[in-house]
């Protein structure tokens, strides 16, 4: 009778019935009579604990209603699975680590915080009974990444996943004993991976979920992986991989039945409409996904705040509030465990000037609390955001910076580019009503940051920003550069086949005057870029050779030499770059790019410049990483010699720290 029942659930059911075996089946055969379908047992036996009386809950109906929470479980019918524990609960065996695990995370995953603080209490005590230290310790350790989520503690999380990471190399000893909190921790840990932009964790553990989850039939906790894989598709802007995933996941969903798997599959079908630019089609999904009984809190949570960002996006301030004023009150009666949702709340409440800044410290308050840093970057985004709209654009350019700044420190790769393109728009600004060319330096070196990244990543948005940058010389009259900048975006938009945007730039070149618009307006360069989503950078190793600090006038602070083999001239460097330099801002003027790079015979010389002082990595080729690594050794620089009293030559080890801190931390290969 064993084949009525998936894998993953006589896996755990076999630590139990040993002793009824037998008797078991007959029971179950009786209750399934012939039924092999993975939803219509699950409904089979919700149905028979439902109708059974308390009075007649006996041993073998403990083991139906493990079954049932294992479904239901993996179903996400969490409500299910509390009620027919609450029925039970003076008869159940309270040493049963399965069904007290199973319970408890149904808790976790609907946010009854206090109950599953009890509950997690309990379990602690059982694992006194476990004789064996290592079972003991994994134990242990998964109880506490547990709680991380419902302690607002992602530390607890991060520090117990390393410490699992040890227990699961040995994860065949792990899955006889304990499947369902294997099951559950692998589950987490790709989640973990996914939050934490680790592809050697995601890559590492989700394809041994995935065939775990197949081996042992659990089709539900295969949709949610997929569903995983659909969110990480569009990370990485991969809308057919998406496409495939969504289809293998809904698949899994009406195998076992759930509604709910489905409703959550559907979130992301939203989100994969709206990065098409179908806005229309991503708000019906989620109005339809709200007016449905079986949508827990916290997507109900998810899908305010989703429809909030469309309406905020667009500029519907009113319907933003709406969604986020929706999103905001479920957030506070669950205790606040979303700091984000409360940061663009009280960015919108700024707005429409309900306080005065108020509810958006609230928000950075609550990330600083939970050391939520990807929320603390984006409150000073937000504040940027604030005061750009309300044209006080020196202070907005404060709050990007610093922004900028957390989200380099944190390489949160999504906010790097947001604040690329919002520094780019507000110096422009800037440089239109100052007519100052130092905006003008500032507004070509954002929008060439841009360039760059988007080159890298062949993302579409870099004919947007491509649009933007020969706008501008448009604005300055300077039709050659306008022209030259047009034509290496139809040599992108051909190279990547988007055949639509080859029109729009050769429109560009034709009339002029459209350019200016792109400037403006609801065409920005920002509002364009929100619409998409981007992953973690993927990181390229490169060669170093040397590592070199000058300034303006070609005078060498430090260098270094990460190669052995191959010395380079540092003073043959600083006095070439310096003399381009120079040469660039005498005959091509002002308000044109300075020089960022140089490439030649397989070498790239990458260069950042603060104040009066440069920062040069010739490497074997330039990336997005290595620019950001130059831009980061250059700032700490720049703060150590500004004190020095004269210019002598910087002693090798004063900066060896800083150069291995920066650069050992990278994917860069030392050529030694």
């Amino acid at each position: 009778m064993s084949e009525y029942l998936p894998t993953f659930v006589l896996n755990e059911l076999h630590l139990y019935i040993s002793d009824f075996e037998e008797e078991f089946f007959e029971y179950l055969n009786q209750i399934l009579d012939g039924e092999s379908n993975q939803a219509k047992i699950r409904k089979l036996l919700v149905k028979h604990l439902k109708n059974l009386k308390v009075s007649k809950f006996e041993v073998k109906n403990q083991s139906i209603l493990l079954s049932v929470l294992l479904m239901c479980y993996w179903s996400k019918d969490y409500e299910t699975n509390l009620y027919i524990y609450t029925k039970f609960k003076e008869k159940i065996d309270s040493t049963n680590l399965s069904i007290q695990s199973c319970y408890l995370l149904s808790l976790r995953d609907l946010f009854l915080i206090d109950e599953f603080e009890r509950t997690r209490d309990s379990i602690l005590e059982l694992t006194e009974n476990i004789a064996e230290k290592k079972q003991k310790e994994f134990v242990i350790l998964s109880l506490g990444e547990f709680s991380a989520r419902t302690q607002k503690r992602p530390e607890i999380g991060y520090k117990a996943l390393n410490e699992l990471l040890r227990y699961l190399i040995d994860i065949d000893d792990l899955a006889s004993q304990f499947p369902f909190l294997l099951d559950a921790l692998l589950s987490d840990l790709v989640n973990f991976a996914y939050i934490l932009a680790d592809d050697t964790l995601k890559d590492l553990w989700i394809d041994s979920a995935i065939k775990r989850a197949q081996n042992y039939e659990n089709f539900g906790m295969l949709s949610s992986l997929y569903n995983l894989l659909i969110s990480i598709s569009l990370k990485e802007y991969n809308l057919q991989q998406a496409e495939e995933n969504f289809e293998k996941g809904k698949d899994y969903a009406l195998k076992i039945g759930s509604e709910r798997l489905q409703a959550i599959l559907e979130l992301n079908s939203a989100e994969m409409n709206k990065m098409k630019g179908e806005q229309d089609k991503a708000l019906e999904i989620y109005q339809t996904l709200l007016e449905k009984s079986e949508i827990s809190t916290p997507m109900q949570i998810e899908i305010f705040e989703r429809m909030g960002n469309i309406y905020l996006l667009n500029d519907e301030l009113n319907k933003a509030d709406e969604y986020y004023t929706k999103a905001h009150n479920l957030n506070k009666e669950h205790g606040f465990l979303f700091p984000m949702i409360e940061i663009v709340y009280g960015y919108i409440n700024f707005l429409k000037e309900d306080d005065k800044g108020e509810s958006l410290d609230f928000g950075l308050q609550l990330a600083e609390e939970q050391f939520d840093f990807n929320s603390m970057s984006y409150y000073y985004f937000y504040k940027g955001l604030y005061h750009q709209k309300n044209v006080d654009l020196t202070t907005a350019v404060g709050f990007f910076e610093h922004a900028l700044e957390f989200f380099e420190n944190q390489m949160i790769f999504e906010g790097i580019l947001y604040t690329y393109a919002a520094l780019a728009d507000s110096y422009f600004e800037m440089f239109r009503i100052t007519e100052n060319n130092k905006f003008a330096t500032q507004f070509l070196y954002f929008i060439d940051n841009l360039l760059g990244v988007t080159e890298e990543l062949e993302h579409l948005i870099f004919v947007d920003a491509i649009i933007t940058k020969a706008g501008y010389y448009k604005y300055r009259n300077m039709e050659e550069e306008a022209n030259k900048t047009l034509k290496i975006g139809i040599d992108f938009a051909e190279k990547n086949k988007l055949d639509d945007r080859i029109d729009e730039l050769i429109i560009g070149l034709e009339d002029k005057s459209a350019l200016l618009q792109e400037l403006r307006g609801s065409r920005r360069l920002f509002s364009r870029i929100m619409k998409y989503s981007f992953g973690t950078h993927k990181k390229i190793p490169i060669i170093m050779y040397l590592l070199l600090v000058i300034d303006e006038g070609g005078l060498p602070y430090y260098s270094y030499n990460f190669s052995e083999k191959e010395k380079i001239d540092d003073l043959l460097i600083s006095g070439l770059i310096t003399a381009i330099i120079n040469f660039s801002q005498e005959v091509l003027g002002k308000g044109v790019e300075t020089l960022r790079s140089i490439t030649h015979q397989g070498r790239a010389v990458i260069i950042e410049q603060q104040d009066n002082i440069i920062a040069v990595l010739v490497a074997e080729n330039e990336t997005f990483e290595s620019r950001l690594q130059v831009r980061k050794f250059l700032k700490e620089a720049v703060s150590q010699i500004k004190h020095r009293m004269n210019k002598e030559l910087i002693k090798q080890e004063e900066f060896q720290p800083l150069v291995e801190s920066i650069f050992d931390s990278s994917p860069f290969t030392l050529d030694k």
